[in-house]
């Protein structure tokens, strides 16, 4: 009789040592950094943004969009979306709303672009007038094409400063594609489909927790001094 009564004791004792840690259990965080540097040019970039997890795997998944705020080292803050995934699709307009606060639209065609960079080589006639008109056809053909292809769309300067004020005050972040549900015509789950989705809650904002403060802080990105 003692000995089943001393493993009784033991087996309560555990039960009870168990079930406020179990209780206490830490909550995912949400936003984690990733590092980049070109090895051949040598630009940075740091990049706060909210990956898939399992346990302690980040991921992403291909035709799924992720927030970014980044501090590039050439093009500086930059906040927007990103698709996910080995292979990246175009993001194309990107809805977007903080708490309460009026939506914005990231549009694609305001992509920053690199000073120099350009998809055409220089083309010349010899008449400047003939020049600067295909000079001009030219870089809007570009940027018709860039906007198709890019897979992130972000905004920077002063608007994104704007944002990173909005997502320091507040709690959460939702988003999806502008084309994603149609405007009029027959209804579209995916209007829906925006934020992050619990197994537990189905869809919910991208939480602003203390992760994402705590990723500003690594990135160096911090909010206009007034």
């Amino acid at each position: 009789m003692i000995k089943y009564g001393l493993i009784a004791a033991t087996m309560i004792a555990a039960s009870m040592t168990c079930g406020p840690a179990e209780a206490k259990k830490k909550p995912r965080e949400v936003w984690s950094v990733s590092r980049t540097s070109d090895p051949i040019t040598g630009d940075s970039s740091c990049v706060v943004t909210a990956y898939d997890s399992v346990g302690k795997l980040k991921y992403s998944r291909f035709g799924f969009l992720y927030p970014v705020v980044e501090n590039n080292s050439k093009l500086g803050l930059l906040i927007g979306v990103s698709s996910g995934g080995n292979y990246r699709m175009p993001t194309g307009d990107i809805l977007w709303r903080i708490d309460q606060n009026p939506h914005r639209t990231l549009r694609v065609a305001d992509n920053p672009s690199l000073a120099g960079s350009s998809m055409f080589g220089s083309f010349k006639t010899g008449n400047a007038e003939a020049d600067e008109r295909i000079e001009d056809a030219m870089a809007s053909t570009g940027n018709m094409v860039a906007s198709m292809t890019a897979t992130s769309t972000v905004t920077s300067g002063d608007l994104a400063r704007e944002i990173l004020a909005e997502m320091l005050a507040g709690q959460g972040l939702i988003y999806r594609q502008a084309q994603a549900a149609p405007a009029y015509g027959l209804p579209s789950g995916a209007a829906n489909a925006v934020g992050q989705y619990t197994s537990d809650k189905g869809q919910i904002p991208i939480m602003l927790d203390a992760s994402f403060h705590r990723g500003l802080a690594e990135c160096g990105i911090e909010p206009t001094p007034e």
